[in-house]
């Protein structure tokens, strides 16, 4: 997972990756907000889950486009460096890329291989962040999204929290549940800068193993608040005996992204009126 600072909220994207030369190299449509975002604010995180290790990434990125004069400039000053990395990229993304090749013709044109960016994120720091590791879930719904992708991500396990610490959008692995409401249970909640409240975002994903047009997943931007039913919550979803260790939060939606493949669209979530009421007694109690 890619996050940017995209304002008042971070943006996270799900990206194919490969590490070499002490930075993380991934492509994207030179159209892709992220472009834009990166040019704007470079400091990005990159989160890496193994399923048994996951792994933070902090750094700066760089933009590689060579349809633009400081992109082929810059790729010249890379040297060899540049050079390897992509194939190292393409060595490690080979079904990746084919699966992107083989669906090419119904890809939309922006993200054909001549449209497409280069981008290097240069790590400063690297935390080692606790995995998460989870019995089957039973259903969740996630909100905003319409059905077929609710039903696509109902069973997803592991969700991801990103909020904006110092500018710097980071990000670690939750747990979660959703019934009218969110609660999502993390293990290093200071790490991120929650203690009562936060702004951020959480992303979901149904990954597929080569093919990106068969990818779905949502990212909700909202707000975090500290919930003591949070924990009791997401134990009911994982049927477990004990509530989770960590931090439990309660996170109010307010703007949904969702994605299918390349197709991409976004809109407000409506508040029902008891979630409303909820969240304005939360407010006049801080």
């Amino acid at each position: 997972m890619l996050a940017l600072n995209g304002g008042r909220y971070p943006l996270v994207n799900p990206a194919a990756f490969h590490f070499s030369g002490g930075s993380i190299w991934l492509t994207t449509s030179r159209h892709a907000v992220k472009v834009s975002l990166a040019r704007k604010r470079p400091e990005c995180s990159f989160l890496v889950d193994g399923g048994s290790h996951c792994l933070l990434l902090e750094g700066d990125a760089e933009i590689y486009d060579p349809r633009s004069a400081p992109g082929v400039v810059r790729a010249f000053l890379g040297g060899p460096e540049l050079y390897l990395s992509v194939a190292g990229y393409a060595l490690k993304n080979a079904a990746f890329i084919g699966g992107y090749l083989r669906d090419l013709a119904a890809i939309p044109g922006e993200w054909w291989p001549q449209n497409r960016a280069l981008v290097r994120l240069r790590i400063s720091r690297a935390w080692s962040l606790p995995s998460v590791s989870s019995p089957p879930a039973a259903p969740a719904t996630v909100p905003g999204v319409p059905a077929g992708v609710r039903r696509a991500l109902t069973r997803v396990p592991v969700a991801y929290v990103c909020t904006l610490v110092d500018g710097v959008p980071l990000m670690a692995p939750a747990i979660w549940t959703a019934n009218g409401h969110v609660s999502v249970v993390i293990g290093v909640a200071g790490f991120l800068g929650i203690d009562r409240r936060a702004v951020g975002g959480l992303a979901i994903e149904s990954h597929h193993a080569y093919r990106a047009t068969r990818m779905i997943g949502a990212y909700l931007r909202g707000r975090f608040s500290a919930d003591a039913d949070a924990k009791r919550e997401v134990a009911g979803r994982y049927e477990m005996d004990v509530p989770p260790s960590g931090l439990g939060l309660h996170f109010a939606p307010e703007r949904a992204t969702w994605w299918r493949g390349f197709t991409l669209q976004t809109a407000d979530i409506e508040q029902s009126a008891p979630r409303a009421a909820r969240l304005q007694r939360r407010a006049d109690a801080d």
